[in-house]
């Protein structure tokens, strides 16, 4: 006769393998199918001035906008094509004072760079970050190294700091958009922040890998060089953003959020149906020998 104990314990052995490779990977995946990332915060954007060419001494406000989506599905759950937006805007009447987009490749399970000559490299952190440094590689960021700079506590919620401060070559980064008519930059020449003073600061929540708050800019201001002399050729402009006030605490909102969703379904919803397992085959056993011994 087929004992309910051992029935039990294969359908709820049934049932974590459902959700481990069915339903589970909606939550669990670092970018699903349908994902979006948006993250909004303010900062400057001071642009040369397009007649003089020279740097306004007051800093425009405005706000920054950084936006990932999946534009393109078709290699699920291998991979996935991102459409990833980061726009500035003046913060009163809203033109677009710089843009740029990028198509990113990515796996769906790690964050990473499924492809290519960088495969591996990441345009989101993963799931469960490490205390140690990552190189990334996503939008106007080129391969740039990372470096774990300890825990720090944001708002309440614990996140990892990773920082870089030194050069960035953003000569693509200009390449502009509908919006943003961009600069045409010669043959031999390229644009760098002054003095390599590019910095950026990220803080993330370490189960998730989901973005907490940022800080990066380029306060020296960006110019265009000449790229065997290393002469400084022109002006383009001067800025900086950082996650900060509504925008910070809409964000840890949000990152609380997705904590309590990928705790759920990647550590206690299976757990409950593993020790339901155990439990199950344990009384049973329990009981069969206590029949048997009476």
């Amino acid at each position: 006769m087929r004992r309910p104990y051992i029935v039990a314990a294969v359908v709820l052995a049934m049932l974590t393998v459902g959700w481990r490779f069915g339903l589970g990977p909606r939550w669990t995946m670092r970018f699903p199918r349908d994902g979006v990332f948006s993250a909004k915060y303010v900062g400057t954007q001071t642009n040369a001035d397009s007649v003089t060419g020279v740097m306004p001494k007051a800093d425009a406000l405005s706000t920054y906008d950084r936006s990932i989506r999946v534009m393109d599905a078709a290699d699920w759950p291998r991979s996935v094509m991102l459409i990833d937006k980061y726009t500035v805007r003046d913060i009163q009447i809203g033109t677009v004072l710089y843009e740029y987009a990028t198509k990113e490749r990515i796996d769906p399970r790690t964050g990473a760079l499924a492809d290519g000559p960088h495969k591996g490299e990441i345009v989101l952190f993963p799931r469960n970050v490490q205390k140690r440094d990552y190189t990334m590689r996503s939008n106007y960021m080129t391969g740039v190294r990372l470096k774990f700079s300890g825990e720090s506590d944001v708002d309440g919620l614990n996140t990892y700091k990773f920082t870089y401060r030194g050069p960035l070559d953003l000569t693509e980064a200009f390449a502009g958009t509908v919006e943003f008519p961009g600069i045409a930059v010669p043959a031999g020449q390229d644009v760098h922040c002054a003095d390599d003073q590019f910095y950026y600061r990220i803080w993330i929540e370490p189960l998730t890998g989901e973005q907490a708050k940022v800080e990066e800019g380029c306060l020296s201001g960006d110019y265009i060089y000449d790229t065997a002399s290393g002469k400084q050729i022109a002006a383009i402009d001067r800025w900086n953003g950082e996650t900060s006030g509504a925008g910070l605490a809409a964000r840890i909102t949000q990152v609380f959020d997705a904590r309590r969703v990928y705790s759920w379904a990647a550590i206690y919803i299976p757990g409950i149906l593993v020790a339901g397992c155990l439990g199950c085959l344990v009384v049973g056993f329990w009981r069969r020998n206590a029949i048997a011994l009476a």
